[in-house]
Formats: C-alpha cells, structure tokens, sequence
C-alpha cells in the first residue's frame, strides 16, 4: 500500500505522507490511518466482526470520519468538589429510550473511580460523582461520548434547548418519513388488490421497484437514529430500544427487497410504517418532556445574563451623576458590587438596596401576587423585578449562591432523586430488550419449522420487535415526578428530595412546630414588667442581646426598640433556650425560665408568681437578667394562621396523628392548641435535641414521621426526620434541613403538597401497571400471530404515549395560592 513516501488509510482510503501517519502492526501485516478516527473506526468494526466491509465497499469517497471534539474547559465552572471526590452535573444528547440510561449508567460504573452516578431519563441529565486520584473528567467525558452520546456542560445549555433540537431533528425524520409512507401506501393497497383479484406481473414489478425507492429514504434517513444507535450498542455487546425498533424495519426492508427478485410479496409497507410511527411516538413524547421541563427553564430564565455595573461607586458622586453603569456580564458580579437597576427589569443578585425606592414583585419567590415596598437597607432577591423607580442595590452573596440559585440546584437535585418503586421497573429494563431478541428468534424457529411458512414466522417474529416497549417502564416513573416537582415549584413549594413524594402520603404522624409554622411567626409585646429599672431600660438590655438572634421572638424585641443599643462584645445563642451575653464586664440572659435556672439565677417568689400568672394565661415570657439578677420580664403573644385549622382538619380526616412540638411553655402552646379546636397531642418545654429524640422515636415504631418547622430549633428534628417540610421565612438552617420548602410559609400549602404527593403516586403505579400489562399481554399476541407488525408499532407508540399523557395529568391538580393576610407577614 505504500508508493515511495505516500501510504493509503487503512480505512478512509486517504492518501497520506507516511511520516505523518498513524503506524501499526495487526495480523502481521502493517496498516496505516490519517487519524486517530480512522483507527478507532476500523478497531470497531474488526472487533464487531464488521471487516468484510472493506472488502464489499464500492466507490468509497476517500475521507476520515467526522471527529466532534468536547474540550474539558467547558465544564470547569460545573465541577464541585466534595471531601475527597468531585461532582459534576451533565447533560447528555443522543439518549433515545430508557436502554440508554441503562446503559449509560452501566458503563461508566465499570470506569475505576466512579462512585455515583445517576441519569435522568426525563431531562437528559447526568450527575456524576468521582475520586479524585481515581480518574479524570477527561476520562468520563471520553467514555460518554466513545458510546455515542455527547456530554455538554449543565450551566451552559438547557435542557429545553436539548429537547429543542431533538424535537426539531425528529419532526424533519417524521416529516420526510410520513411523506413517503403515504406514498408507499397507495400502490401497496394496489399490490394488495392484485394479490387477491390479480394483476399484470410487468405492472407488479414495477409498483415493487417503486415502493422500494420510496421506502429507502424512509429507512435509512428517517431511521438513521435507530441504525446510529443500534451499531453503537453492538459495539459495547449491549442493546437498547432501538435496537428492536431497527431490527423489525430493516428485516422486513431486506426481505421485500429479496422478494423482488424471487417472485414473491413485498412488505416495504410494513418497514417503513414502523419508522414512521415510532417517530411520531417520540416526537410527541418529547414535546411533553419539553412541557414539564419549562418550570425550571422559566427559572432559569428569571436570572439576567447582563447587568449595570457601577464600578468605584461612591453614593454622591452616583446622584451627582458622575458615575455611570457599565453592561458586563452576570459573572463579573462579586460581594459587594454596586449594580443599577432600571423599573421594569429583573434584579439579577440578591443584596441590600443603597440608594431609591420602589415596590418589586416577588411573586416568583413568595407567590404573593401584591407587590412589597423597597426602602434604604431592605433586602432584594434575584429573579424578581424592580417595578416603579432606578434603585441601586450592594450584592451581598455571588450569583451562585443567591436563593434563586438555591431554589434551582434543590429542583435539580429532586428530578435527580431515585423513588424506590423505581428500581423494579430499571430491572426490568436491563434485561427487557435482550429477553425480547429472545422471544423473536424463538417465534421464528417455532413458526418456519411447525408450518414451514417463512413468511408467516418471519412478520410474527417482527411483530414481537415491535410491539415490545421498554420505553413506558422507563417513562413511568421519572415523567411522572419531572411532573411534580415542576407543578410543585410553580405553586410555591420547592422539593429538594423527589423521594418526599413517595413518603409523605405514607406517613401516619406528622409533627409541627408551633411558632412560625402554625402561628404567624411575629409575636407581639404585650407588656413590660420592670423590677427596679424602667420598662425602656428593659427593653434596651433584651434588644442590645438579642439583636444578632434569627429567631422570631429575638426579632419581635428588637423591632419594638427604637433607641441606642449598649455595646456586646461577646454573644451565643442556646437553642431551645435563649442569649447569653457580655459588654466586656457584665453579663446578659435573655431566654426562658429553663435558661435562668441553667445559669443559676435567683428567682424570688413575686417574680415567680407574676411568671406563672401571665404564663397560665398563655402569654410568652422572656426573662431579662443581668448577672445574677432578673431586671423584669417580657410577656408577648403570637396569633395563629388561619389556614392552621383546616391544615390540620384535612390530614386528620385522612388518618395522621398529630403532634404540636414546642421549646415554649405548656400553657402558651396549650392556648394555641385550644384555639384549632382539634384533638391533637401537645408536647411542650423541650429542647431541639429532645424534638429530634421524639422524631427518632417515632420512626423506631415504623411512623414514617413528617415534622414541619421553621427555626434552628428545628433544624435536629428536620434532620432526623423521615419527611422534613420547612417554612420558606424561617432560617437558613432549617430550609437547609429540609426535603421541601415552602416558599411562603403559608401552612395551607401542605394539603396541596400532601395531595399532589398521592395523586403522583397513583399515576407511577398506573403507568406501572399499564407498562407492565401491555408487555405481558401484547408479546404473546404477537408470538402467537395474532398481530400484524403495522398494528405492532402503533401499540408500542400508543403505550409510551398512554404514560407520557397520564404523567401530565398530574398538571391539572392546582394549588389555593391565596395567601393568608397573616400569614404574609414576617
């Protein structure tokens, strides 16, 4: 092959300089390649038992193979480094049928080094976990696209616009698919009328010849995705759902084109109807997973990718006019960036607002539909928009960590999760397709050597390719959640764990937190009661040390003072408890009774007696104490939500126990308790450890428990918890315990939630059933002849769809989005 300095590819036939080319010794024989490309190719098809093509290609372009290249700074941005691993999230084109994930899956499990991995059938997405002296993300990346599938970087593509360009690409196939089958169609029913009433044998050739041009495009343009695929999977010996869909239309194909020449009837009618309606099936598949995709688009979408810099910003010079904004990318953006927002646009980071006022819509975080009033030192948040006047806000966190950021990586991780009902039917799938070869061959076997009519073995065992459909097993589930979780963040609740949906109609007690979360959240003070000071100088010393404090009465003492702190230099908050602090010689407690006997302050018994009058009546104390004495005591009183009642009302009419679980005092909870009118369980006075002890408990005795909260000291119960539902205003910690977060903290959320979770559900064990009932019962109607292979392929795609369109009803279910009036304060 080699002419003085000039050698031919192995494969491409390219002619090469001999000095550049790839060398190497196979059969001892040497063989050259122009390209790495070339190499890989015809190692494939050797290894495949595929190198006779070499010997029956004719008229063969020279040329290498076309290489796509995805370069590993594309991800950088994606990476997340764990303890002593790396996470990356992905997402993958090319996956067809739930084979795909299996495979995927499998594949990369085999990589030395991969700890995790999850693909998610619904958005294409793949979350990938790895040791860092293990492997590379080079190494994943080229594993991932050696099987035909190309990884893209997550932050930088959509899953909308994935399913974008597929739809788009399967519209073209079906198009051109559908034009010529129609074609097909008419002079087959002409060969079929011949057949029976009889016809000219020139004229039959030639309709023959006709309806095989027509069904070429049709199989090998518009079935191309299947034949990629299928070639693909029988290089890593493994095979997918294209596979049976490509088998049964290229079997029949081969046969009529045989048939021509031997005399006898064609069926190119069959090969190219089944293309043609498997494509229609995935086309309009892919719309409805386009469809329940779009809430977290919108999300993404709700974040600006420009902004108005203002760099060196100084506050006179800016209203002198001095200073002008700069339009820079999102990314420039730091802690503590200046950026100008103009009404009507869309605040792209979270932060403090320096200079204006106006009101801006936080619909999209809150659902509350009324828009709230912005002032110097007020907090803004990423996605809502700035409705009347130019404001100034300071970023106080990158634009990675803003909570709408937050709220789309805790969707993501949900759509990622894993339902249990789930790994039956991902067994199933693994062994799905191969069992269906099976049962084909076998059909055939059975029917040439019982009847000895090849014909009638050949269409019944291309009926069983047909009919089998892996791809409902592999909707069912996750469609069904894709769903949910979507439905779910349009109507103000935020699923971080997708498993939530399965457990929360099965659990028997739920527990909740009584302030903030069946309360409004925003205790008022009643009454000061002073011992030797003033009423103002107790309210100085509670707001000087509760000021750093996030929980709800902390924050009703310090708004109710107006005056000048005294100086701490030293703060802890006991959880459960109260604060305890110092000014460098004194020290401060503000908290509960428990709190003053931990520290051993003198309680006389007047003070005592007042406590426990004004406590009976179930009024929040808060003692005041400097050193060890009590300067007096703080009496508050909090109000309960309206929706608190029928919350509670409709899960006890579906059987749940319920428990309030409160740090405050019996006769303050009881009062609270007493006011719902309900037969619930009171636990009072105990610590956060001693909430997470009781939900331990409660899931040693198989309760399933669901505790709902809003505080740090609710964050050990969350944790602990089977089911954990926090309250969108309570704190960081808490939301960060959670499973689910609802956005307003309107309790009345929780029957919508709760009924979304059963109604999703019974639609998975629906789709199950369905998926499992039509294979169970179509494969034998199609081994036994009973089925045409036509009416085989329109009841694969009719059984995908049954599941894709039941998944969407879970869609109609709406949420009561009217926020209670008290509820919206905070």
């Amino acid at each position: 092959m080699t002419t003085n300095n000039i050698v031919v590819c192995k494969h491409c036939l390219l002619k090469i300089n001999k000095n550049a080319a790839i060398k190497e010794e196979i059969d001892g024989e040497t063989v050259y390649f122009c390209c790495a490309g070339c190499k890989n190719v015809y190692h494939i098809l050797k290894e495949g038992g595929f190198e006779s093509f070499y010997e029956k290609r004719k008229n063969y372009k020279p040329g290498p193979p076309p290489e796509v290249t995805v370069t590993e700074d594309l991800f950088i941005e994606d990476i997340k480094e764990l303890d002593d691993e790396y996470e990356i999230e992905l997402l993958l084109t090319n996956i067809r049928c739930a084979s795909c994930i299996w495979l995927i899956e499998k594949y990369l499990q085999k990589l030395s080094g991969i700890t995790y991995i999850r693909v998610n059938y619904a958005t294409h997405k793949a979350k990938i976990r790895w040791k860092k002296e293990k492997t590379t993300l080079r190494e994943i990346i080229n594993k991932i696209q050696s099987i035909g599938y190309c990884p893209l970087p997550a932050s930088h593509t959509s899953t909308d616009n994935i399913l974008a360009n597929e739809k788009k690409d399967y519209f073209y196939r079906f198009s051109i698919a559908a034009f010529f089958t129609m074609q097909i169609m008419i002079y087959s029913f002409a060969l079929y009328a011949g057949y029976f009433q009889g016809i000219d044998p020139e004229l039959k050739h030639l309709f023959q010849i006709i309806v095989w041009i027509l069904a070429t495009p049709v199989v090998f343009y518009s079935g191309w995705p299947f034949m990629k695929n299928t070639l693909l999977f029988l290089k890593q010996r493994k095979f997918n759902m294209d596979t049976l869909v490509f088998l049964s239309s290229f079997t029949a194909y081969v046969y009529s084109v045989i048939a021509i020449f031997n005399g006898k009837e064609v069926y190119f009618d069959t090969s190219s109807m089944i293309i043609t309606l498997i494509l229609l099936g995935r086309f309009i598949e892919l719309d409805a997973k386009a469809k329940a995709t779009r809430e977290l688009s919108l999300l993404y979408s709700l974040q600006p990718k420009q902004i108005k810099l203002l760099n060196n910003f100084n506050l006179k010079d800016y209203l002198a006019g001095k200073i002008k904004p700069v339009i820079t990318p999102l990314s420039n953006v730091t802690i503590n960036s200046y950026i100008e927002v103009h009404p009507g646009e869309t605040i792209p980071v979270d932060g403090k607002l320096i200079s204006g006022e106006t009101e801006v819509d936080e619909s999209m975080l809150t659902g509350e539909a009324l828009p709230v009033k912005k002032g110097d030192g007020t907090h803004v948040f990423a996605g809502t928009i700035n409705l009347n006047s130019r404001i100034v806000i300071k970023a106080t966190v990158h634009p990675k960590e803003t909570v709408l950021s937050k709220i789309i990586d805790a969707v993501q991780q949900a759509q990622q999760s894993k339902i249990h009902i789930q790994t039956l039917a991902e067994k199933v799938i693994g062994i799905f397709v191969p069992a269906i070869l099976l049962i084909s061959f076998s059909t055939f076997i059975f029917w040439y050597y019982t009847y000895g009519a090849t014909l009638t073995a050949l269409m019944n065992a291309i009926s069983v390719l047909a009919i089998a459909c892996p791809c409902a097993l592999g909707l069912a589930t996750p469609l069904a959640i894709l769903v949910a979780i979507s439905n779910a963040t349009k109507n103000g609740i935020i699923i971080k764990n997708g498993q939530i949906l399965e457990l929360l109609p099965k659990s028997k007690h739920f527990y909740f937190d009584k302030t903030g979360t069946l309360t409004i959240g925003k205790p008022e003070i009643i009454k000061i009661i002073p011992f030797g000071i003033s009423e103002e100088d107790v309210l100085k010393y509670a707001a000087s040390v509760e000021r750093l404090s996030s929980h709800v009465l902390a924050k009703a003492v310090t708004s109710a003072y107006t005056g000048e702190f005294i100086n701490i230099v030293k703060s802890k908050e006991l959880p459960g408890k109260g604060v305890e602090a110092s000014d460098g010689t004194n020290l401060y407690y503000v908290g509960n009774l428990n709190l003053m006997k931990e520290k051993n302050i003198h309680i006389d018994s007047t003070v005592l007696e007042i406590f426990e009058k004004y406590a009976k009546e179930g009024y929040l104390t808060i003692f005041v104490a400097k050193n060890d004495d009590i300067l007096g005591l703080i009496l508050l009183s909090d109000k309960i939500k309206q929706s608190a009642s029928s919350v509670i009302k409709f899960l006890l009419a579906q059987k749940k126990k319920i428990t309030v679980i409160t740090g405050d005092n019996y006769f303050s909870a009881a009062k609270i308790v007493k006011t719902l009118g309900l037969n619930v369980n009171l636990i009072t006075d105990i610590t956060p450890l001693d909430k997470a002890k009781i939900i331990k408990h409660s899931k040693e005795m198989k309760e399933l428990p669901a505790m709902i909260g809003d505080g740090i000291n609710d964050a050990p119960a969350l944790k602990e918890a089977d089911i954990s539902i926090a309250m969108g205003k309570g704190t960081d910690i808490a939301i960060e315990s959670s499973d689910a977060v609802l956005l307003n903290s309107d309790i009345k959320l929780l029957i919508y939630f709760h009924k979304l979770s059963q109604k999703t559900m019974n639609i998975i064990k629906g789709n199950l059933f369905w998926a499992f009932s039509y294979n169970i019962i179509a494969i034998p109607l199609a081994v036994s002849g009973k089925i045409h292979p036509i009416i085989s392929a329109a009841s694969m795609s009719i059984s995908s769809l049954f599941v894709v369109f039941n998944s969407l009803r879970i869609k109609l279910l709406k949420a009561d989005t009217r926020v209670d009036k008290e509820s919206t304060h905070s």
